[in-house]
């Protein structure tokens, strides 16, 4: 793995896609296999021939995790170039900063980035009426619907804040 790394951070690893033997967290020292990207070939069953199981990433991917890990050092250490593969191979997202804690999961971060948007509705206005037929509350600003409902039109789906 550190050999594939150190490869991908210099630009000179292989257009191939990066095979590990099973899903659990690599290190530098775990053994990895290099499948070239030739697209006459099954690179998977390639792969599972060799016993490497578990797919990685591809070479364009682990030269940009090496890309994000120099934004926080130049050169990134190889521990850094790890970090930064594994959290992408993970998490499907970069890096943050080193040692960032794994991302909270899927639904706890639509919840809050759902409540924030709710939130930067604002006020309601006591003397323009939401639009919503039967509805009492008070349209925000920028809109003809109260909070509810407007959230429920831009979302697409029912709002689970009524405050």
């Amino acid at each position: 793995m550190r050999f594939a790394l150190r490869a991908a951070a210099a630009g000179k690893l292989e257009q191939a896609w990066l095979y590990l033997k099973d899903s659990q967290i690599p290190s530098l020292d775990t053994p990895c296999l290099i499948v070239d990207a030739d697209p006459d070939d099954d690179m998977e069953a390639i792969a599972h021939e060799q016993g490497f199981v578990q797919e990685g990433l591809d070479t364009a991917t682990i030269e940009d995790t090496a890309k994000c890990a120099s934004q926080f050092q130049h050169p990134p250490t190889d521990e850094l170039l790890l970090e930064s593969f594994v959290y992408y191979w993970r998490h499907d997202a970069w890096l943050p900063a080193p040692g960032a804690p794994e991302p909270p999961p899927w639904e706890e971060a639509k919840k809050r980035m759902d409540r924030e948007f709710f939130e930067v509705l604002g006020p309601e206005r006591d003397g323009v009426p939401c639009r919503s037929e039967g509805c009492k509350r008070g349209a925000v600003s920028q809109s003809v619907f109260c909070r509810v409902h407007h959230y429920e039109m831009i979302k697409k789906e029912p709002c689970p804040f009524s405050d």
